[in-house]
């Protein structure tokens, strides 16, 4: 009996564990910056991917419960789909550093890691399929509704999102520090005063978190 390929059927079984809705923490990269991208093979990516010396991963922090993905076939052809990707999310408040941070990303081709409630982690996007960012400022009409960015990052791609099980390096920019994220084992999660995450790490790891001013957080 041949072993099955990348892209023979097999069972589809429901997961027995619990299943929670969002996005827990979000990931970019430049696109250009992905080496050696496993574009064939398994649809999940075991093997960490390789950025471009020097490059990193930025950490998209918005307001909680507003980030979210939807992953739609459209169809090119009679027997040829591919799968728009969208990402979207809210930016509180019109600051210096954010206005600053959202210029940076104008024109820039992306990928993106997410990681959702369950723990899953997800890569949407590939260097010859990139997203775009898309973002759009509103004041509000008075102190009882939101001043806030709304954010898009989209795009389409041949395949799925790519269930990624490796780690990835972030940026110290932002995070006072930088740090390697684990893909799967036991996590610990490091949370600001409000609930944000403010980084993951494997179980047993030190973390240093280095900031010139009073920083609350939690370790969970």
């Amino acid at each position: 009996m041949l072993a099955p390929n990348a892209y023979s059927f097999r069972n589809v079984v429901q997961e027995p564990a619990d299943n929670l809705g969002g996005i827990e923490a979000l990931w970019y990269a430049r696109a250009a910056d992905l080496l050696h991208f496993p574009a064939l093979g398994e649809l999940a990516i075991t093997e960490n991917l390789q950025l471009a010396p020097g490059a990193f991963w930025y950490q998209l922090v918005s307001v909680r419960h507003t980030v979210r993905y939807k992953q739609t076939p459209v169809a090119l052809a009679r027997h040829a789909d591919v799968y728009g990707q969208a990402l979207t999310g809210t930016l509180a408040r019109h600051t210096a550093a954010l206005a600053a941070g959202l210029e940076a990303l104008a024109g820039q081709e992306l990928v993106v890691l997410y990681r959702d409630r369950n723990g899953e982690v997800q890569l949407v996007g590939t260097p010859e399929q990139p997203l775009s960012w898309k973002d759009t400022y509103d004041s509000g009409l008075d102190a009882l509704t939101r001043n806030n960015y709304d954010w898009t990052l989209s795009g389409q791609t041949p395949r799925r999102a790519r269930p990624y099980l490796g780690t990835w390096d972030v940026s110290a920019v932002g995070l006072q520090g930088g740090l390697v994220l684990q893909g799967q084992g036991g996590q610990v999660l490091i949370r600001d005063r409000r609930g944000n995450i403010m980084a993951t790490v494997a179980a047993g790891s030190t973390v240093v978190l280095r900031s010139g001013f009073r920083v609350a957080f939690s370790i969970t």
